[in-house]
């Protein structure tokens, strides 16, 4: 049995990836209690704007390139960002001094607090105190109370100002604990959505492990090659971890690939939940403190060059990417690259159409593709196959 040929390629505005590994997202990470700590706490409304104008206290924001999304809503819970009439609202029901739900909030590790849950109410509370929304319109209360309409904060009265500024909202903080501290608030902060609308995994990923890594991957969500071969950009971020997926994969294909012998069970380089290993990748290196990125990035874009010039559907199984098979082409031709044994075009033609007819191969990308057999044989198959060596 062969897989089937890849459709004609035409571009839409949402790309479709297959991801057989969606079974072990964040909701299915299982760890021990012990790992988060939390108390209760409260803030009057000043001190948090205080702390969040200082930075002591992050809104989660990702810039997934948002001048090709046509928006000005931030990605990162873009789906229920609220609307400047419900900013209104939030803000008119604190001057009357009704109750407002708590929020959670993450200890990080310089001590800054990291929002899990209640950004829209923080960056309606920041705005107001600023006097303008995020696009720079004064912001300025108008289907509001009638003593309350037309006023920004600087036209507040004393008392109103008072009022507002010493009201409290009740806040849970979670500090993370050990190794698998992380871990756990990856897990709760997918929990966590009173907007009823999932997050993506890599919504809340870039949101717990910001930083130079998931800068730089961003960066490489650029690549001119990367773009043609995966499509218009993901506003749920699924570009992103595709990317992710393969540099995590390549450094585990460097550890195996001196040995294809060795039994899977010994096969160190991944341990499965695919969620938790990605963590795991961002956790080690968020500083990119263990990563040659020069090095690394040219690999990236070499693959990415390959690719293309072979096929624009080189990632793609019938019409739509396979996660799978993405993390393996890629993560195999990076190494290659690395190694400086990078094959021609022709190669690579070849060995996208012996992957295609290799029985084993469509097995490892379309079956269990988180279970580490999966992993570690189709990462045998495509390196080999894109090296040139025989499959049989």
């Amino acid at each position: 049995m062969t897989l089937p040929e890849p459709l004609a390629y035409e571009p839409s505005d949402q790309t479709s990836v297959v991801d057989e590994s969606a079974e072990d997202d964040a909701t299915l990470i299982s760890l021990p209690e012990s790992t988060l700590d939390y108390f209760g706490a409260d803030f009057d409304m000043a001190g948090l704007v205080r702390r969040l104008d200082d930075g002591d206290i992050v809104i989660p924001r990702y810039d997934a390139d948002d001048e090709d999304l046509d928006t000005e809503i931030d990605p990162f819970q873009r789906a229920n960002v609220w609307t400047p009439a419900r900013m209104e609202t939030f803000i008119e029901t604190l001057l009357l001094g009704w109750p407002v739900p708590s929020i959670f909030l993450v200890v990080e590790s310089d001590e800054r607090y990291l929002v899990l849950d209640g950004q829209q109410r923080l960056t309606a509370l920041q705005c107001f105190y600023k006097g303008e929304y995020r696009n720079g319109k004064e912001f300025k209360l108008q289907n509001v109370a009638k003593h309350l309409k037309g006023k920004t904060y600087a036209d507040l009265s004393r008392p109103e100002k008072r009022r507002l500024d010493n009201m409290f909202i009740q806040a849970t903080v979670v500090q993370p604990r050990g190794k698998d501290g992380p871990q756990s608030v990856y897990s709760l902060f997918g929990r966590l959505n009173s907007g009823g609308v999932a997050l993506a995994a890599q919504e809340v990923r870039v949101a717990l492990y910001m930083g130079p890594a998931t800068d730089w991957i961003r960066e490489l969500n650029k690549d001119a090659d990367w773009r043609a071969l995966f499509g218009k950009k993901s506003a749920r971020l699924k570009d992103h971890e595709l990317i992710l997926r393969s540099l995590a994969l390549r450094e585990s294909l460097a550890r195996m690939r001196e040995d294809w012998e060795v039994d899977s069970a010994s096969f160190d380089g991944y341990t499965p939940p695919m969620a938790g290993f990605l963590n795991n990748y961002l956790g080690d290196n968020r500083k990119l403190q263990n990563v040659d990125k020069e090095s690394l990035g040219e690999a990236f874009s070499k693959a990415c060059g390959l690719l293309h010039s072979a096929d624009v559907r080189a990632l793609r199984y019938t019409t739509s990417l396979n996660a799978a098979h993405v993390d393996a082409v890629l993560a195999s031709l990076m190494q290659l690259c690395l190694d400086n044994v990078a094959p021609d075009v022709g190669t690579v033609q070849s060995a996208l159409s012996e992957l295609r007819s290799n029985g084993a191969y469509r097995d490892s990308i379309t079956r269990s593709t988180s279970h580490r057999d999966s992993v570690r044989e189709r990462l045998r198959l495509a390196y080999l196959a894109m090296k040139g060596d025989d499959l049989a």
